[in-house]
């Protein structure tokens, strides 16, 4: 919190030099509904991964400004307290990263986008997208992931495997 500098008299946020919007939950589900709305589920649910994707990119972005090494284990758990827990998009733990295989399992709780315990399949979209493409940016090459977890499907907390796209696949048809 101590790169968090905010400027009443202009009305902005800042940490690492990026600027931030504190917005309500119910506004990112509002999202989400007009996207499934208008778009249907399987486009709204393309759009929000993808649009994840480009954020989870700024975070490292800025955790790099930050002077934190994206390729250290334990900077990765520090960024993902820092930018992911203390941001609010929940508890986020680095289950374990392979650098060699380009390969990372994240876990976290109370994500935005979980809802109820109720449905059917996972719905971290938007926060999956974020995970996946802070992890591409770690890697330095395209990524793919897949929740193998979620707590809107009632399980204890949402996980996610991030890696290779054909790797991701191979989990996804087993």
């Amino acid at each position: 919190m101590q790169a968090l500098d905010i400027d009443e008299a202009k009305g902005i946020i800042t940490a690492y030099n990026e600027r931030f919007l504190f917005i309500p939950v119910a506004l990112i589900h509002s999202i989400e509904d007009r996207l499934t709305e208008s778009l249907g589920p399987i486009t709204a649910t393309s759009f929000q991964y993808s649009i994840g994707k480009q954020g989870g990119a700024q975070y490292m972005s800025m955790a790099k400004k930050s002077g934190l090494d994206v390729k250290n284990p334990d900077d990765l758990q520090k960024i993902a307290e820092r930018l992911g827990t203390l941001g609010g998009w929940g508890k986020l733990t680095i289950v374990d990263v392979d650098f060699a295989k380009k390969m990372a399992r994240i876990r976290w709780t109370n994500g935005v986008s979980v809802r109820n315990r109720k449905g059917k399949t996972p719905v971290c979209h938007f926060g999956r997208g974020i995970l996946t493409g802070a992890m591409e940016q770690t890697f330095g090459r395209r990524c793919e992931s897949l929740e193998v977890s979620c707590q809107g499907k009632g399980d204890r907390f949402c996980e996610a495997i991030i890696g290779d796209p054909a790797e991701i696949t191979r989990h996804a048809e087993r």
